[in-house]
């Protein structure tokens, strides 16, 4: 047997060493690069360091076929790395482990632990697809050495399919540009779950050669479409002989469809459909001090201490989110049952909401000591146009708010101050807003890392909830403006492998779905308190627990229903052989304890509460088998071994995460990502 494994790991290495390329990737692989405040322990961008020759990407010495590639966020000072983790599944699928769908990958979702909305201002409302979306704030901005080009295929059963591909390049040491496509879709086991995602994201930085001027700009495009079955007409379906195949089962909406296994059919009968697009332009210009260094007689390399920045920043942003049936299933009365709606039935229908978005935002920063650049103050002003279309009328609203922020990461590290607020002067949303501050503090190897902090939003319901929206089928109410109290805190022990944290929110005026259509808010204050862990346990040489614990409890009578604690755990037999190859295989578990799940309501793309029905689902059980050579890794894994059912024998005793919905069977992911080295 040993002699087998060792062939096999053999082959492992000679094929994929046939498809990696002769270049390798500096990667830092830190657990902790993600977590905000730990990067300071592991040196940065701030604090005024020093680059040396290599960190140029002019002058490298030895490393021509080698790739030395970083990114930032937006409106960060971090420096990241790629993650080359082979453990990890989440970063090729485009739903993370803590979001449960209705059922299919590419249909509606929502995290297992409660996230309240934070933002003050305008919203759509429509948040049920937030996970498959791009966005500024997810978006990386690349540095490279030499041109990189990464490509994933994730084929799963049931015709599933992801495709990611993405490009970054400099042009010169000076100017960036990348692009990303991601295609997301499947039919799903049951009827009418098709869905079929592309994203699109095309965007550029540029420095002037003295760093005085900086450019940010790009366009994405999210393309979203869910066929919905509005859940099962009863849950026996899922338990009868009646139906040996999971697509019979009855289901309230789309009767009349057929399976569909092409992802690439792009047809919609019965669903949602939303379409995003934002063009973003940002440019800043510095006034300060400058500096260089001279690396040899032929080239200097230049440096500049900001001191003040101008900045504008402009958005143009199109939103259109629309619900369409061509042909209302008569036989289930879902809509007139459930919405009040199509008392006469009609052979067809379209909802839809459209918005335009135009956002002029001018912002100045200070930079109070000269070689710490994370440390400054900024106040800006913004105003936003917004036209609303509706299936009665247009309308136009416009904003105008105030922001700043006080950011502090001492030049030694140990100390991280965070302070920011917005506040809507005039407009729509007039007396919205929002107040954060966090006071993090290094405490050495042996403490680790804590932050505390506080966040009070007063923020307008979204705009769903109001009766002109084409998504409104109650009689109108009056919504007072909703108040979220967030206390938190978060200590990181990177010698013991250990993060705890803690939320507190205290809620009024909370504004959700009840029965489907009808807006309701809480008359009085309720509380949500949750405690989260995460620690790896290194059993051997080899086998690692990888463990994710969270804890929630929330005040009897609350409109949020979570479970007591939700975990997940990996088991990995991990390490690297042979000095190439990157193995890691083992199990990932997830289980919820029992609560009354949330419902789904298909024509306004929200999840509300009820308070009848419990599901005991069991653990959801994936064995897999990841491994990575230089720039390929190869992904397999068994997804849903625990709806094995011995009687009658096969994958059919599945998991519902909310009422009138169920999880797939089986379900066998295959998939490949490479990176290219040009």
């Amino acid at each position: 047997m040993r002699l087998s494994s060792q062939m096999i790991i053999r082959m492992l290495v000679l094929f994929s060493s046939l498809l990696g390329g002769a270049a390798g990737i500096r990667a830092q692989t830190n657990p902790f690069n993600s977590v905000p405040g730990m990067q300071g322990l592991q040196g940065g961008q701030g604090g005024g360091q020093k680059k040396s020759s290599k960190d140029s990407l002019h002058h490298r010495t030895g490393l021509e076929d080698t790739l030395t590639l970083t990114f930032r966020y937006m409106d960060s000072t971090h420096v990241y790395r790629l993650d080359t983790s082979v453990s990890n599944f989440d970063k090729f699928y485009p739903l993370p482990a803590n979001y449960y769908s209705l059922s299919n990958t590419g249909n509606a979702a929502k995290p297992i632990v409660f996230m309240p909305n934070l933002q003050p201002g305008w919203d759509a409302g429509f948040h049920a697809y937030d996970v498959y979306r791009f966005t500024w704030d997810n978006t990386r901005f690349f540095t490279t050495t030499r041109p990189y080009t990464e490509m994933e295929y994730l084929l799963g059963s049931a015709n599933e399919q992801d495709i990611n591909i993405t490009h970054t390049q400099n042009i010169n040491q000076n100017w960036n540009f990348a692009l990303q496509y991601r295609l997301t879709g499947g039919p799903g086991s049951f009827k009418s779950q098709q869905a079929n995602i592309n994203n699109y994201r095309l965007y550029t930085w540029y420095e002037s050669p003295r760093k005085r001027y900086h450019l940010y700009a790009g366009f994405i495009f999210n393309n979203i479409k869910s066929a919905e079955n509005g859940g099962f007409v009863s849950d026996t379906g899922l338990t009868s002989t009646v139906y040996p195949q999971r697509f019979q089962i009855p289901t309230n909406l789309g009767g009349n469809t057929d399976y569909q296994s092409n992802i690439f059919n792009t047809a919609l009968s019965t669903g949602t459909h939303y379409t995003e697009f934002q063009l973003m332009v940002r440019q800043q210009y510095d006034l300060g001090q400058q500096d260089s260094v001279v690396v040899n007689d032929s080239t200097t390399y230049y440096l500049f201490y900001t001191r003040i920045r101008a900045q504008h920043t402009l958005q143009i942003n199109s939103y259109s989110y629309s619900f369409i049936d061509l042909s209302p299933d008569s036989s289930t009365h879902f809509y007139q049952k459930d919405y009040n709606f199509l008392s006469t039935p009609l052979p067809g229908f379209l909802l839809e909401d459209k918005w335009t978005q135009f956002v002029n935002d001018f912002s100045l920063f200070q930079y109070p000591v000269e070689k710490n650049q994370s440390q400054y103050l900024t106040e800006g002003i913004s105003l936003e146009d917004l036209k609303g279309s509706f299936a009665s009328k247009v309308k136009d609203f416009y904003n105008l708010y105030a922001h700043g922020e006080y950011r502090n990461q001492t030049r030694n590290k140990k100390w991280d101050i965070e302070l920011n607020g917005k506040l809507y002067l005039e407009g729509y949303n007039i007396g919205d807003y929002s107040a954060y501050a966090s006071l993090g503090r290094s405490l050495g190897k042996r403490v680790g890392y804590l932050e505390l902090g506080f966040q009070n939003v007063n923020r307008t319901p979204n705009f769903v909830y109001q009766s002109i929206s084409s998504f409104y089928f109650s009689t109108p109410v009056d919504l007072a403006k909703e108040n979220t109290t967030q206390l938190f805190g978060y200590i990181w022990q990177p010698l013991l492998k250990l993060k705890i944290g803690g939320h507190y929110y205290l809620m009024s005026n909370y504004t959700y779905e009840k029965n489907y259509y009808q807006p309701v808010q809480t008359s009085g204050l309720f509380n949500v308190l949750q405690v989260s862990a995460e620690k790896e346990f290194h059993l051997s040489n080899r086998w690692t627990w990888y463990g994710d614990f969270d804890f929630q409890q929330t005040t009897n009578g609350s409109p949020v229903h979570v479970p007591l604690f939700w975990t997940r755990d990996r088991l990995v037999y991990q390490g690297r052989f042979y000095r190439k190859l990157n193995l890691a295989m083992g199990l990932d578990m997830r289980y919820a304890s029992p609560y009354k799940q949330d419902m789904y309501s298909p024509l306004l793309g929200q999840f509300f509460p009820q308070d009848q029905i419990t599901y005991s689902n069991r653990p959801d059980i994936t064995a897999f088998v990841h491994f990575r050579i230089k720039t390929f890794y190869l992904i397999f894994r068994a997804e849903n071994l625990n709806t094995l059912s011995l009687s009658p024998f096969g994958f059919k005793a599945n998991n519902q995460p909310y009422v009138g919905y169920a999880d797939p069977g089986l379900i066998i992911h295959f998939g490949v990502s490479w990176g290219f080295i040009n």
